[in-house]
């Protein structure tokens, strides 16, 4: 195999590979995969995804357009943040949110009714609103599966809740990490 230096791009239709050879055998292994979408798709590289346009419902309640996010196979989610693009209205009352399994689940982060905002009547535009993932139990004689990991393409409901009517609806992102780990 010889060294090639290109000044120019790249291309490939099937992707590329990082390798090493060893030495003494020979044998070539892979280092890192970039897929041709561009996605690195070794082990333990952290991604990031998105589900956005999450507003507020203009009567209390679920979100009108719960945002959704199609977590990959064999990954596990480690953080979500949730983004304020567009300045909700409300009047005084309580903003919050779930993310689930299913459209108004809570298994992957606890329902939280009033964390973005707490008995006030907006929320400011680029606000970051921190999550706390859900844990499993951690001393059980026989540890579950975590709920944040599938090995399976599923998908992620991201939902905004409000307890009072909003004359202006807003617009949420929810900002998703997760870790290849197969």
């Amino acid at each position: 195999m010889a060294n090639t230096t290109f000044t120019g791009p790249v291309r490939s239709e099937g992707g590329f590979q990082v390798v090493s050879k060893n030495s003494t055998t020979g044998a070539y292994t892979t280092v890192a995969n970039t897929a041709s979408t561009g996605i690195v798709t070794n082990k333990y590289v952290k991604h990031v995804g998105f589900a956005t346009g999450v507003t507020v419902n203009t009567t209390a309640g679920d979100s009108p357009t719960i945002g959704e996010f199609t977590q990959p196979a064999n990954t596990i989610i480690t953080d979500i943040k949730i983004f304020c693009d567009v300045a909700p209205i409300i009047g005084e009352g309580d903003i919050g949110y779930e993310v689930g399994t299913s459209s108004s689940g809570a298994q992957i982060v606890a329902a939280q009714t009033d964390e973005i905002l707490d008995a006030g009547t907006t929320v400011v535009v680029h606000n970051v609103t921190v999550t706390a993932l859900v844990l499993q139990t951690q001393d059980g004689t026989t540890a579950p599966a975590s709920v944040q990991y599938t090995d399976t393409e599923r998908t992620i409901f991201c939902n905004i809740t409000n307890t009072v009517d909003a004359t202006t609806a807003g617009s949420f992102t929810f900002i998703i990490e997760y870790v290849q780990i197969a």
